[in-house]
């Protein structure tokens, strides 16, 4: 009897997929809303955000093409990386990068120009901590074409956590007061009267006291810049809770090598939760300087400050983002709302998978609170039906007008929060979403896989394009933010086939 043999991959290894967790220095671009002047062909202007440096956005050849970004909230851009196509280089020459708040280009402010880019070359434009919710890219003249391969935004939620705070020192050398140094002014013109100091002494310390709980990105302090630079070296930055020691038996965020006279260095502090930020400096005849202390973060409890809003319409200026804004006092234009439609929805994108406690819901006060009536609150990880088909926490029977209602959603997992009003006509506003949970939630998942193909799974390109489909196959399914990886290679296994057995499924 003839034997057929027919080569099976067999994948004795796994994938491993990891959902993305939060951490240091986020690149926002991947976040926003990507729009362009023009559309040349399909190169839409997502293919400079979809990490491919074989597809770019392109605009037609037109007067001041231009592309953008919506981070949706406003940031602290500390740079921006611009990776430029691999032919057709000098198309990028000229270009002006933008950051701001407003849509018309020229309103917002020049971080960089790009004289020239080689070819599939990247380069970073630092833009000094510049606020803005948009960044755009621009070439300014007639007859020209904009094309960029991947762009990324980086920085931080703006948002001075320490304006507002309470500040305290050891003792206070002279008019040198502990507020002196959250006072928004870093201090380096007038340096006698806009710095915090303390007098030599063994451990001076200065404490922060946020007045709330937050999860701290980056500390930024700036040194004094007359003399004495050095003081500052070998501080430690402190953040939590406790004021045990005066706080300085909280864990330690950075310690300070050095800053140079008149400099404001960044402290990444990875997330950090406390109320309580301190800068303490051990040792004898310590003085401690603080020209700024800037302090950068979200509030620890509510998950949904972080998070991205979107909504099926909006009425008005209505936006999705309005919802978690924290604008309790400005009920009218602080609110979100859909226009009058069929089954309208609200979701949050919480960036991660949180196991959540409770949602807190809003309703607006000047009228129509009954059109919160019967809208249900979704929890899970699935973008299908736009994350309405997630499993339910809680069905909402009614909120009286400007009141804020709880809802026990039992440590469900999810990263998308949906509030969703079935029916028709019916009109979604939300004043807030509060959402409060414990994470974020790191999922790792194994996966032994077998493939029946002739392709040569040792070769690393192969393998490659293999998790592209497997990655592109879970988008479509709603999980995104995932990491793939073969956790060994795949060996080939022979499969002997009966002839006989393989001509008769043919006959059959």
């Amino acid at each position: 009897m003839k034997k057929l043999f027919k080569s099976l991959w067999i994948l004795l290894g796994f994938v491993l997929i990891e959902e993305r967790a939060n951490g240091q220095e986020e690149n926002a671009a991947l976040w926003g809303k990507t729009s362009q002047s023009s559309v040349w062909e399909d190169e839409v202007s997502t293919y400079a955000i979809d990490g491919v440096f074989t597809t770019w956005a392109h605009t037609n050849s037109e007067t001041d093409p231009w592309w953008r970004v919506d981070l949706l909230k406003v940031y602290r851009v500390n740079r921006v990386t611009i990776t430029n196509r691999n032919d057709h280089a000098s198309r990028i020459n000229g270009a002006v990068i933008r950051i701001g708040n407003f849509l018309d280009i020229y309103s917002n402010t020049i971080c960089a120009v790009i004289s020239s880019l080689a070819s599939s070359a990247t380069a970073t434009f630092s833009c000094g901590g510049m606020e803005g919710r948009y960044m755009v890219v621009h070439i300014p003249g007639d007859q020209k074409m904009l094309t960029l391969c991947e762009v990324g935004v980086y920085g931080y939620l703006s948002g001075n956590r320490a304006v507002g705070g309470a500040a305290t020192q050891s003792s206070t050398s002279g008019s040198w007061f502990a507020e002196k140094a959250i006072d928004g002014n870093r201090g380096l013109q007038q340096l006698y009267t806009g710095c915090s100091s303390t007098p030599a002494e063994t451990n001076p310390w200065w404490r922060l006291d946020l007045r709330d709980v937050y999860r701290v990105s980056i500390v930024v302090v700036t040194n004094r810049h007359d003399c004495c630079a050095e003081r500052i070296n070998r501080a430690e930055i402190h953040i939590g809770n406790s004021l045990e020691n005066n706080g300085t038996n909280n864990p330690i965020c950075a310690v300070i090598p050095s800053i140079p006279a008149g400099k404001s260095y960044n402290y990444s502090c990875d997330w950090m939760v406390g109320r309580y930020v301190i800068v303490y400096i051990p040792g004898d005849q310590k003085t401690l300087t603080l020209c700024e202390v800037e302090v950068y973060g979200y509030l620890a409890e509510n998950l949904a400050v972080n998070g991205v809003a979107t909504q099926s319409s909006t009425s008005g200026d209505g936006f999705a983002e309005k919802a978690v804004d924290r604008g309790l006092l400005q009920f009218y234009t602080g609110c979100s709302s859909t226009t009058s439609q069929t089954n309208p929805w609200w979701r949050l994108d919480l960036r991660d998978i949180y196991r959540v406690s409770k949602v807190v819901v809003t309703n607006r006060h000047d009228c129509c609170a009954e059109q919160i009536n019967r809208a249900e609150i979704h929890i899970g990880n699935s973008l299908e039906n736009n994350g309405n088909n997630n499993p339910i926490c809680a069905v909402i029977p009614a909120i009286p007008a400007g009141e804020s209602y709880n809802y026990s959603c039992d440590g469900m997992e999810g990263r998308y929060v949906n509030l969703m009003i079935p029916g028709d006509m019916k009109t979604l506003t939300l004043c807030e979403v509060k959402v409060y949970g414990k994470g974020p939630c790191l999922k790792r998942s194994f996966v032994r896989m077998q493939f029946n193909s002739s392709n040569d799974l040792t070769d690393p390109s192969m393998r490659e394009h293999v998790l592209k489909q497997l990655g592109s196959a879970l988008a479509d399914r709603g999980l995104t933010d995932v990491k793939l990886r073969w956790s060994q290679t795949p060996k080939p296994v022979i499969q002997k086939v009966n002839d006989a057995k393989r001509r008769c499924r043919k006959e059959n």
